[in-house]
């Protein structure tokens, strides 16, 4: 995990330098002078991997005109951006941007300036719909999409990206599960707090899928995943609704499964008894509420807890978005 470099004026070039070659995001939140502007510029210039995020309540820099100074930089966010009302100038920035994160701002904004970008690999919209069915139509090779806050089928009722690797969905809704199927290259897959969505059957058709993610959904029990032959991470948080001894039979079927995660705190010890003994399992941690019945769950399956995600991330050359 790298750092979040905070710029703030006066910029000491020197001091942030060195910061750069580990960052995960530089970021600002009040303006810059024109010339601080021109040093943070140069500097991501020799790192052209590490995003600019802008964010705060600023009016001026809701307004995008710094962007003047940073026409290289190809993977921006605008995240918690409050004021921001307007995407147009984007266009200050080059073609050649891979990665948009129009999250968190005051109101819903239009997404139809941000199809000017076609080369677009990764993306993360919080709760705009306008203009994103066009916006992904412009962007066939997307790889990565994160979806927050969007009553998804509703917005997307077809959904055509032939490259699409992984896609986070989170405090939305989903009345159909089947919607996802329209997307078999998935090979990452988190579901977060999404409403309506209380069967994953449609998610064991999924035959690429290596890690999946579900976390505060209310399925009463996990499907048949005998056919996910690829699947090798799950986690299952927050899912209060998971009660049966049996609850977890058919996520035991994987049969290719490494590494469990289940934190469920209603679900009974003898739910992880078909994990006893599994051919594949190689890591698992389960957290059922209180310290004696999760001795009790790690007594049974004597297994070292799960690795951390980034580590697992890049053992399979997978990427966690959310």
């Amino acid at each position: 995990m790298g750092d979040v470099v905070e710029v703030r004026s006066p910029v000491d070039v020197a001091q942030l330098r060195p910061r750069l070659g580990n960052a995960d995001v530089v970021q600002f939140s009040e303006p810059l002078t024109e010339a601080e502007y021109r040093s943070v510029a140069a500097l991501l210039g020799d790192h052209p991997m590490v995003p600019l995020r802008v964010y705060g309540f600023d009016d001026d820099l809701a307004t995008l005109r710094f962007l003047r100074w940073f026409p290289h930089v190809r993977r921006f966010s605008v995240a918690g951006l409050w004021h921001l009302t307007d995407l147009a100038l984007l266009d200050q920035l080059s073609a050649d941007v891979e990665f948009l994160d129009i999250g968190e701002t005051r109101k819903p904004l239009d997404l139809a300036p941000v199809a000017q970008f076609r080369r677009l690999r990764r993306l993360r919209v919080v709760e705009h719909r306008r203009g994103l069915p066009e916006l992904l139509h412009a962007n066939p090779g997307l790889r990565e999409l994160s979806l927050w806050r969007l009553p998804v089928d509703h917005v997307l009722p077809i959904i055509a990206l032939p490259h699409l690797h992984a896609l986070a969905l989170t405090l939305g809704s989903l009345t159909n599960s089947e919607w996802l199927t329209q997307i078999p290259t998935l090979r990452y897959l988190a579901l977060r707090q999404v409403r309506k969505l209380n069967v994953l059957t449609s998610v064991t058709r999924l035959r690429a899928l290596q890690w999946l993610w579900l976390e505060t959904l209310t399925v009463e029990r996990l499907a048949d995943f005998s056919s996910s032959i690829m699947l090798a991470r799950a986690e299952c948080l927050g899912l209060r609704h998971l009660r049966h001894p049996a609850a977890l039979e058919g996520l035991a079927a994987a049969p290719q499964l490494r590494e469990l995660l289940v934190a469920a705190p209603h679900l009974p010890v003898d739910a992880v008894v078909p994990f006893v003994g599994h051919p594949t399992l190689e890591r698992a941690e389960i957290v059922l509420g209180s310290r004696q019945r999760d001795r009790d769950a790690a007594d049974r399956l004597r297994l070292p807890p799960p690795r951390p995600d980034t580590q697992f991330a890049a053992m399979h050359e997978l990427t966690r978005i959310l």
